[in-house]
């Protein structure tokens, strides 16, 4: 990994702590050196609840991280979501000063500044400002604005902001861990890094992340996030129901909805029936299938329709030809893609996230899509402001000053 930067990546889950270790070679090609796993302890609904707890499972899971890779680590790249993340819109409108009217980077900035510039309730912190496109004396539709002549820059961006005590907390447990935190990355934005294709983000789609406690939802639509949010329901909760209405432990429910859930009913035939295990040595218990998924589609069903209304408040509206996209362990379960096309009105299926280098086949599953995603956005913000990564420098080397400028404008996208 010699010239190699080395990232780490951490998903403080409600149900898993993940890590990933990987590095992004010199040709711009993002390698994947280790993944790990933890069960999570003191987290809840995505935020940390019991930081004593929470160190235990985060060194864990760095530690075998490490010792898998070969190396030591010194700075994390986090992700958060949840309920308290919201995307705001917001727009920044500036003139151009130049003589010769020629729209400059600066320019870009001052118009970002412009749109991150409102009131903001002193428990809420500010952790993307995602530039959906930009106007140039009234003409719509611009995605890069640099070097053209106009009178007036307009950038339409959404303003992602969280919970500023949640967001503290994860950084405090980092820092308990005797590790920095290098950058915050909002879950849904590193599941879109992961799983969508640039067609898919033109297209329009609905990405949804089905966890242990939280359900994290981003949509896209004209190749830009138009939505972020989510929901403090998720897997976890499907869990409690089956283990409450069948008087059974969690592990046992746990083990009944992965073997034999479906979400789904008219997927379900009649004549199916499935074993129950029971504890203590006594003997299975026979039962029909179906009303097991009468147990399990009315959560999975709240947990969608939730999310629908969310879009609904915002008056998110579009064609949506990508269709819905489920990733996350609660994208497993069966029946969900054909219960999420039913309630979202939209062809569904699972999303898988993409075969990077050094990536065992084992882990390109729904479950690891946040982990893998946070890596990849992290990669993707080395390309284009790290110097010889990939075609970058070339084409640096060529146009001069073009480098620069995409150096800057990138640092202030992301």
């Amino acid at each position: 990994m010699a010239g190699d930067k080395i990232m780490m990546a951490l998903d403080i889950g409600s149900s898993w702590v993940r890590a990933v270790i990987g590095s992004i070679t010199r040709e711009g090609t993002v390698m994947v050196d280790s993944i790990c796993e933890r069960p999570s302890e003191g987290v809840r609904a995505g935020a940390i609840v019991n930081i004593e707890q929470t160190l235990k499972s985060i060194n864990s899971v760095i530690t075998e991280a490490e010792l898998q890779a070969g190396t030591e680590v010194q700075q994390l790249i986090i992700g958060i979501g949840g309920n308290h993340i919201e995307g705001i819109p917001s727009q920044g409108v500036v003139g151009i000063n130049a003589k010769d009217q020629e729209i400059k980077r600066e320019d870009i900035f001052r118009s970002l500044e412009v749109a991150r510039a409102f009131e903001l309730p002193l428990d809420r912190e500010i952790l993307h400002t995602l530039v959906q496109d930009f106007r140039v004396d009234g003409r719509d539709g611009i995605k890069d604005p640099i070097d053209m002549l106009g009178h007036r820059l307009e950038s339409r961006v959404l303003v992602v902001t969280g919970s500023s005590s949640i967001c503290q907390n994860e950084r405090k447990c980092i820092q308990r861990s005797g590790f920095q935190v290098q950058r915050m990355v909002v879950q849904q934005i590193a599941d879109a890094e992961s799983v969508l294709s640039i067609e898919e983000k033109e297209m329009g789609t609905v990405l949804i992340n089905i966890g242990g406690g939280i359900t994290n939802m981003v949509v896209y639509a004209n190749g830009a996030p138009v939505f972020v949010g989510g929901v403090n329901l998720g897997g976890a909760h499907v869990t409690n129901d089956i283990a409450f209405i069948l008087n059974k432990p969690k592990v046992i429910a746990e083990q009944v909805k992965c073997d034999f859930g479906n979400c789904h009913i008219p997927s379900v035939g009649e004549d199916e029936s499935i074993l129950i295990p029971q504890i203590g040595g006594l003997p299975s218990i026979r039962m029909p299938k179906k009303e097991l998924s009468k147990v399990i589609e009315p959560r999975m069903a709240e947990i969608f329709s939730m999310l629908q209304v969310e879009l609904e408040k915002k008056q998110i509206r579009g064609s949506f030809g990508g269709g819905v996209v489920l990733v996350g362990g609660g994208a497993l379960l069966s029946g969900a893609t054909e219960l999420a096309s039913e309630i979202f009105r939209l062809p569904a299926r699972i999303g898988f996230p993409e075969a990077l280098h050094g990536l065992d086949r084992t882990f390109i599953n729904p479950k690891y899509t946040t982990v893998l995603g946070l890596i990849m956005h992290e990669a993707k913000r080395l390309r284009e402001i790290m110097p010889g990564t990939g075609q970058r420098q070339d084409s640096s080397k060529h146009q001069g000053g073009i480098g620069k400028k995409i150096k800057g404008f990138f640092k202030t996208i992301f």
